[in-house]
This record gives C-alpha cells, structure tokens and sequence, in this order.
C-alpha cells in the first residue's frame, strides 16, 4: 500500500512566503508613502526672489527632476541622482534658460523618486504639476498731493495713486513704524495722516507699493522736517503723594494689595510704568482705523470752551523720590480746564470705541473720526456716550473730572494718529488743520477729478 506524499514542504513553502509579505508590509524599507513636494503658494514671480522647493521622504530622496512643460515638451532644467538618499533636500526653482517676456506663464512640473524597495525595488514616485505667471514690471505709484511740512511731534498727509493689475500690498512708513493707507474718493487713489512720533528722533516718510510677485515700488515722500523742543521738568515726588494718590490708582484698577509693594518707590513705579503701559495697549486696541466717509473736511478739535491750557503736549516728566530716580513719562496730550464739571464736546462726527475707567487716565472715552484720527478724553467725572455710538459734531459726550492721576479738575485730550499720539496743538489749530490737512486734500480731489 502506497503512503500518501507529505504537504510539509508545500505548508513550509506558504509560512516563508506569508513570513515575506508580512515582512515587507511592515518593513520601513518597504514603506509606500510616495515623497512630500513642497511648493511654495504663489501664482506671480518677478524671477529675482528664490522659489524654495522642499522634497522630504523617510526612506530617503533617491532622485529629482525639475521640467519646464512647453508646447507639450519637457525641457529638463535640473536633475539630481544620489547615493545619499537625504530625508530632506531643499533647493530653489531654476529659471529657464529661454527667451521670457512679462506675462508668460511657465508650466513647471517635479518629479521625485525615494529609495523606498516597494514597487519591485524601483521606489515611490511623486510628481506636481504648477503654473506660475512672470511679473517683473513693479507697480506704478506717484504722489498727488502732500503736506509741505511736518513738525516732530506732529503730523503730515499725503495722498496718491498706486496700480498694479496684481496689487498686494500697501504701507506708509516714518522710518520707524508702518501705517494704512485709505483708500481716497476713486480706485487708485489713497490718503494717509503720518505721525511722527515724540519718541522718535528722525523722520523719513515713505511709500512702499508691493504687488503678487513682489515687486515694489517705493516713493519718498518730501516733507519739510522741522525739529521742536520739548520741555522736561524734574518732579520730586512727595510720601503723602505716594501713600493717597498712587495708591487710589493701584486698588481702583488692581487686583495687588498695597501691602505686597515692599516701598514707595515700588508702588510708583508700578503705577507709572506697569498700570500707564496697560491703558496705552487698551487704548491701542480699541483703535479701528475706519475711513473716512464723503467728505474730506476735518474740523479744529474745541473739545472744552472758554478753556484754559494747564498742561501741554510732549512734557518729559522726570521723577525724584528721596534724591533717587523715580522713572519718567512724557505727557501725551494738552491739559484744558474751565468749571468743575464742564461740559465736554466731540468736534468732528465719529464712533465711540472705548468708554472705560482706565489707571492713570481715569475715567476715558476715545472716538475714531476715520482716517485714522482718533481722539482721547480723560479723567472725566461723567460719561453721557458708550461704545458703539456714533456721535456728532456739537454732541456733548461727558463732563471733566479729577478720575486716575489728576491734580483738580480738568480734561486731558489727545489725538491718535493711527495709534500714535500727536501734537494736540496742531489739531485744535484751524489755521494749522487748513494749510496742512484740508486744503491738501482738497488739492488732491480737484487734481483727481480733472486728471
């Protein structure tokens, strides 16, 4: 009788080739996962900024090849083979070596293999596919019109023209800080009020026109720059100041017990850097920016009638407790006082954006009137307005008090410019606001309507 023939070897046979599969399934040197194409987003090129690509692969990058798809032919413009197979390879998109005119849209195509065993030994294939459009030419941009002069401190306007079919961007700079543009009565047109701040001690106005491809265009803009002075007084701080005034503003907006400050000195540098520098950036950050409206007539800011001047705009406070140096301030807006309770007016139509009771300023109500000019009161005793309502010029918003840091009765007012405080003075100046503001953008509609 015949013995059946044995299936061991057969069983033997499967378990190896169950043993492999399992194996290369699992295997990192088998993995699947085809190699990351990095391209940056972008649709427009000027051909002078680097195009970064980024291709990355855990099994390493065994090769790439860059193509430029042209009338249905692939022109190879850089290949790249390698026996170090790098998990990261990084390098810049290569430009053509073809005749290329502005507006051309060049096709690009990346192909990229890792060192992966999958797919018979022959690795993981990637391949993208993406247009990008040459620009080179930068936008067009000019002035129309503009203040001829600026005072440190102050302010100056300007209004032009910037066009780009692809325009990006848009900013006004003091050489310090960079503001928004409006946009001004036509598309193309745009206006902006540029401070230069107290703090800083040059000012070089420019206008930087930016489009898709990163083209720029920049215009400086002439100002006449006038320096001005000024004052700083040294105040020798009192105990008596510290222990009822410092300390009513440190309850009133902290949540600190007095008798955590290990001193006077502590407690008044606290109030006067920590809790003044928490008013400005909620100040700050209730600034809008909204635009101005149909007209472009700003008013002379009479916030307080029959007012008196106790205290002006750019003072820098140095301070003195016990023959040791206290800190400093500068006082960033004028002083006016008249009767106790006064009544206070907004002069200009706008929106309230802050109705607060702040540390040092007290009691505050900031109004945005557009075009980036914003208006601070403090230290008031009663607000009749809150955030959100739009007010008109002659409306009574509130009375003057003694609330935060104040000596007596008064109203402190200040003008933000796009969030930098400016010289009060120039703004309650008519004859100041019509040379250098209105008549200028009066200027700029006439040139603009009859271009």
């Amino acid at each position: 009788m015949r013995k059946k023939s044995s299936n061991f070897p057969f069983y033997i046979i499967l378990i190896v080739i169950v043993c492999l599969c399992v194996f290369v399934y699992f295997s990192p040197k088998f993995e699947r996962t085809p190699p990351k194409i990095e391209v940056p987003s972008m649709t427009y090129w000027n051909l002078k900024w680097n195009v970064p690509i980024k291709i990355s692969d855990s099994s390493g990058i065994r090769s790439y090849k860059v193509s430029l798809i042209r009338d249905n032919d692939n022109i190879v413009l850089e290949e790249y083979i390698s026996s170090e197979f790098k998990t990261n390879i990084e390098f810049n998109l290569p430009i053509p070596k073809i005749n290329i005119l502005n507006g051309d849209t060049l096709r690009y195509k990346i192909e990229a293999i890792d060192n992966s065993k999958y797919n018979f030994f022959l690795g993981n294939v990637s391949e993208k596919e993406f247009n990008i459009i040459v620009d080179t030419e930068p936008p067009q941009a000019g002035i129309i019109a503009m203040s001829n002069k600026i005072t440190r401190g102050g302010s100056g306007v300007v209004v032009f023209f910037a066009k780009d079919d692809n325009l990006a961007n848009i900013s006004i700079s003091n050489g310090y800080q960079s503001f928004v543009a409006f946009p001004f009565l036509k598309d193309g047109y745009y206006a902006s009020i540029i401070p230069w701040s107290i703090h800083n001690p040059n000012f070089k106005g420019r206008i930087i026109v930016e489009d898709k491809a990163g083209n720029i265009k920049r215009s400086n803009i002439g100002f006449a720059r006038y320096a001005r002075n000024y004052r700083t007084s040294t105040l020798t701080l009192k105990d008596s100041f510290i222990d009822n005034k410092i300390s009513s503003v440190i309850e009133n907006v902290s949540s600190i017990p007095i008798d955590i400050f290990k001193s006077r000195m502590e407690m008044f540098r606290y109030a006067n850097e920590t809790i003044r520098g928490n008013d400005e950036k909620i100040i700050n950050s209730k600034i809008l920016n909204i635009e101005l409206e149909d007209k472009h007539q700003i008013n002379a800011f009479k916030p307080l009638k029959d007012s008196v001047v106790v205290g002006l705009f750019g003072d820098h406070r140095k301070y003195v407790l016990n023959n040791e140096s206290a800190g400093e301030s500068y006082h960033l807006g004028i002083d006016l006082a008249n009767i106790k309770n006064a009544q206070v007016f907004a002069s200009n139509d706008g929106v309230v954006v802050l109705k607060e009771s702040l540390g040092i300023y007290g009691n505050t109500i900031v109004i945005d009137h557009g075009l980036g000019i914003s208006t601070l009161y403090s230290h008031l005793s009663e607000f009749y307005v809150k955030e959100g309502d739009v007010v008109k010029k002659g409306d009574v918003i509130a009375r003057t008090g003694a609330t935060g840091l104040a000596f007596g009765d008064h109203l402190h007012f200040g003008v933000l410019i796009q969030g930098v405080f400016a010289l009060s003075a120039e703004w309650m100046d008519s004859r100041w606001l019509k040379v250098n503001i209105n008549d200028v953008l009066d200027e700029a509609v006439n040139i603009i309507e009859n271009k």
